[in-house]
């Protein structure tokens, strides 16, 4: 038999999700051509098998991820709702399928969900990729009578991304991820996957630990090894801009509560930051590459338009080098994430001389996260002041999420950078 209708005024149907399922699906959710989502429960098999009844009724998004969250029982939501239909489908394909609206008249004809009917978080099978969501992030005014702008909501994504990844991070997980998946038309309704829902959790909870008590933000900072520099960036988005943040998971049983960061509450917490002496950083914006020569050479070879494939780049003689030298050209600014080249590359191809090309390197390196970092760590205010054999035990205290190889090969890289850069630093007036 059929589950789902054919040829019918619910045009075609598809599985968004399965929410209950006992030889065969009892309560899922389906989706039309126009993307209407409906919720359908079993009301029962009669004539000895040969029909099967469904109760479908129309269903947002909201109310969907409010049942998933038992926020909602299924029992209310459909006791609730005044356009409940219910399908009659037949094991003879011969027969067609009855849709009748469900009206007080004859709603007892119809089973609905038991008063303690619930759902198993960790049995949902979700079949739509849209469905394939772990968080729900609602970017809002404070005031509530505006929206926010389209600048203030990727700079929200982009640095709470960055940021809960970088608690996700460990040895046996580099490379984490948190992202958006889709968007409700008309609002700032973000549904974001993530690579390990549960270690996402983890980093979320830290997060809001981390606001709780601004007294102690200074040592929980330490313990769960994070950047302050970049916590910061993300209160200062939604300081400035007035926002809410509201963050749920899309189970009860990943997150037990929502989580929000209220911009009246971060001042105290932006004003603790700011006069933090705590200098940790991610490895991710620190580099590995010796050679400042041969970012210089990746960066003109992408200004070409050339392909990063060693075989195609003169002065590079294997792909590892390939790898190394532009994630340094990303940690200095020279290219953007995706490797096109961004402004700051293009300025630095210009240069035709390697003592102009060295003195903008030596700006890039003191204007960097990684630059930054070093010489608050080391208690200077320019890189001319750095000792280049304090590398290690900069890297060894302040990045975050290395191994003893890593180490050795970055501290390695900043000393032979500060080494050649110190005499091209250039003198500003004060």
């Amino acid at each position: 038999m059929n589950i789902l209708p054919k040829d019918t005024i619910l045009g075609r149907l598809k599985v968004f999700e399965i929410y209950d399922e006992f030889y065969g699906p009892k309560c899922f959710s389906v989706r039309d051509d126009l993307q209407y989502l409906y919720l359908v429960y079993w009301s029962g098999d009669y004539e000895n098998g040969a029909c099967t009844k469904w109760v479908y009724m129309p269903v947002s998004t909201k109310i969907l991820d409010e049942l998933l969250r038992e926020e909602y029982t299924f029992n209310k939501a459909f006791t609730g709702s005044k356009r409940l239909m219910l399908v009659s489908t037949f094991a003879d394909e011969k027969s067609h399928t009855l849709i009748e609206p469900l009206t007080e008249k004859n709603i007892d004809t119809a089973n609905l969900p038991p008063k303690d009917f619930s759902i198993d978080p960790d049995e949902i099978q979700s079949f739509a990729p849209e469905a394939k969501w772990h968080f729900n992030l609602k970017i809002a005014k404070k005031n509530g009578n505006d929206s926010p702008s389209d600048g203030a909501v990727t700079e929200v994504l982009d640095s709470f991304s960055e940021i809960t990844r970088s608690i996700m991070r460990d040895p046996k997980n580099l490379k984490p991820s948190i992202h958006p998946l889709t968007a409700d038309h008309g609002s700032f309704d973000v549904k974001l996957g993530s690579s390990n829902q549960e270690r996402a959790a983890v980093a979320i909870e830290l997060l809001e630990t981390l606001l709780s008590d601004e007294n102690e933000i200074e040592n929980r900072l330490e313990e769960f090894n994070i950047d302050p520099y970049r916590l910061k960036n993300l209160l200062d988005i939604v300081s400035l801009n007035k926002l809410d943040l509201t963050l749920k998971s899309k189970t009860s049983n990943i997150l037990k509560k929502p989580i929000s960061i209220n911009a009246v509450r971060l001042k105290p917490i932006i004003e603790k930051l700011e006069n933090i002496t705590l200098t940790i950083i991610d490895s991710l914006k620190v580099p590995q590459a010796n050679s400042l020569d041969r970012v210089v050479i990746i960066v003109k070879h992408r200004v070409d338009k050339g392909e990063l494939k060693h075989q195609f780049i003169d002065g590079i003689s294997s792909q590892r080098q390939v790898l190394y030298h532009t994630h340094a050209a990303r940690c200095l600014g020279l290219l953007n994430q995706d490797n096109t080249v961004a402004t700051a590359g293009l300025v630095l191809a210009q240069k035709c001389s390697k003592k102009a090309q060295y003195e903008f390197l030596a700006d890039r390196v003191e204007s960097s996260d990684f630059g930054w970092a070093w010489m608050q760590w080391a208690g200077v205010k320019s890189l001319s002041e750095l000792d280049p054999y304090s590398s290690r035990p900069f890297v060894e205290k302040c990045v975050k999420g290395l191994n003893r190889t890593s180490i050795n090969r970055r501290a390695s890289s900043l000393t032979k950078w500060i080494k050649v850069l110190k005499e091209y630093r250039r003198d500003y007036s004060k």
